[in-house]
Formats: C-alpha cells, structure tokens, sequence
C-alpha cells in the first residue's frame, strides 16, 4: 500500500483542527488517541490515517518513523500480526512536521470493542483466549532474548478480529514503546508535546513515568486490558477476562483491583485532557494561534 502523498500533504494544509468537517478535503473523525487522531478521508476510503501532529522538524518525524518500524518489525517478530501500513510526514509551517501513520481499513464490527459487543458466546471464548495470547507471545519474546523488551498497550480497542479467517490484528502501533539494552527508544517528551507547557512539569514528575513503564509490565497490562472494559461500558465481561486472564498467569487478577486501577487511570487521562482542553481555549482567544491537536469531546469512561 501507498498512500497518496500529495493528497495528504493538501489535507494538512487546508485542515482546521477544531473542525475537521469545515476543512478543505472531506474526511471525519473516527477515534482518538492521547497524542494522535483517527482519521478517514474520503477520497482514500481504503485506508484509516492516525495524525501525529508533535514534531518541530523532518528530522524530528523521520526519527520517530524509523523507531516506528523498528517497534513493528519487533512486534512481528514476536508473533503478532499488524495490519498492512505506511507513512507520509507533511510539513504544516516552518516550526511544525506532521506526521501521519496510514493502515488498512477494518471493518467497524471487527474492531475488538465492537467485536464483544456482536459475537455470539461461541464466538466469543476464542476472540478473548486469542487476545490474551497474542500478548503474551510478547512477553515471551522479551524472555528469550536479552537484547529487546517489548511493551504492549493490550486495551480491547487495539485489537481488530475478522472470525471468518481467525485472524487478530494488533493494531495500536503509533507509539513505539520498547527497550534496547535496558534503554528507552521513544523520547518521553515527544508524549509531552501533546500537553499544555504549563502542565508539563506536574504530568512529567508524577505520571509520566508510570503511564510508559505500565506497558512493559505483565501484571499491569492486565488490569488496564480488563479495566478498560469498564469505559467501553461491557462489565459485564470483567469477571470473564479475569478468569481466562488468571489461567494463564500465576499474577492473578481481582476485581477490586481492577476497580482501583480504572478510577486511577480515569482521573490521570480526564485530568490529561482538560489540561488539553484549556489550552485550546488560550491559542483560540489568548495566543489568537491555532492549535494544531484535535481533541474529543466528552468522553464517557
């Protein structure tokens, strides 16, 4: 796949990121990351883009691409299958660099929130013990070699399920968390970007550190998979995961702690975002600047 440069570096141009509906080229919103959009565009109706609007130059994105595939080629190797992708980085100014990750276009009803939602209980036993099992094809990569270590962002959303071929998708790939040698490849500031200056500090000393390493831990990534079940209103299911979760792993899980964790993460990201939201509103009447994130509206979690 090749996705069509110089339409994406048009849309860039001509994007409003407070109302992408009012932008020149045609496209829509369809989810949201804590540093990037999903993105739609009409005129390529094969393909869904994640925008990552955070780096100061070419030099800067390219980096970033390359660790990127780098984290891919690992997160194959490991076992994992990733959807078809690529890149394009689209220069917005002279102090802005766009970069857009391109993948292929799931259905909706195969992405794995919406997935739990239609699949019948049959269905549903291998869709769950596929998905615990893909992550831990990633820790036992990390165990088999010394050199790579591997992090997982394993929430049900980040997972796409076509039952007619068994085939799971990991398709949360845009931010590209691993180790080499013990040593972090993704710049923690480049996460920090996304927040407003005058909040950096508090997120940096007292949640930047624990939202990275969260995904490198085996007992950590558990709960927050089964605890996002709580925002995609599906609590139904919580005791299920817990249970298929718990035969796999000698770190069991419970439900009060899963709680816990959900409150926990729910005030850091809700915090995370009205910092966002604030800082909107003083490039739109303060500063008189466009901001260039395109943030949600209310999320229910």
């Amino acid at each position: 796949m090749k996705p069509d440069a110089d339409l994406i570096n048009k849309f860039e141009a001509q994007l409003n990121p407070q109302n992408i509906a009012a932008s020149g080229i045609p496209a829509k919103l369809i989810g949201f990351g804590e540093i990037s959009s999903i993105i739609e565009i009409n005129d390529l109706p094969e393909l869904v883009f994640k925008r990552m609007p955070m780096f100061p130059d070419q030099k800067s994105a390219e980096e970033y691409l390359n660790t990127y595939r780098e984290y891919c080629r690992l997160l194959k190797e490991a076992g994992l299958k990733l959807p078809d992708d690529d890149a394009v980085i689209a220069k917005k100014s002279d102090d802005l660099t766009v970069l857009y990750f391109a993948q292929q276009k799931f259905p909706p009803e195969q992405i794995g929130n919406r997935a739990l939602r239609r699949l019948s209980e049959r269905q549903l036993d291998p869709f769950i013990h596929r998905v615990i099992d893909a992550i831990y094809s990633v820790w036992e990569f990390n165990k088999r070699q010394n050199k790579y270590q591997l992090a997982i962002d394993a929430q049900i959303s980040n997972w796409a399920y076509d039952e007619a071929s068994e085939e799971l998708y990991y398709i949360d790939t845009s931010t590209p968390l691993f180790k080499i040698n013990g040593v972090e490849q993704l710049d923690p500031e480049l996460i920090l970007t996304s927040a407003p200056s005058f909040g950096r500090a508090i997120i940096r000393r007292f949640f930047l550190a624990d939202v990275m390493n969260r995904y490198y831990d085996e007992k950590s990534v558990n709960i927050d998979l089964v605890a996002n079940l709580y925002k995609e209103k599906l609590n139904h299911l919580i005791p299920v995961f817990i249970e298929k979760i718990n035969q796999k792993t000698e770190l069991k899980l419970n439900e009060k702690e899963v709680a816990s964790y959900y409150k926990e993460d729910k005030f850091i990201w809700s915090l995370f975002l009205s910092l966002r939201k604030f800082d909107r509103w003083l490039h739109t009447y303060v500063y008189r600047r466009q901001y260039q994130f395109i943030l949600p509206g209310k999320i229910e979690r």
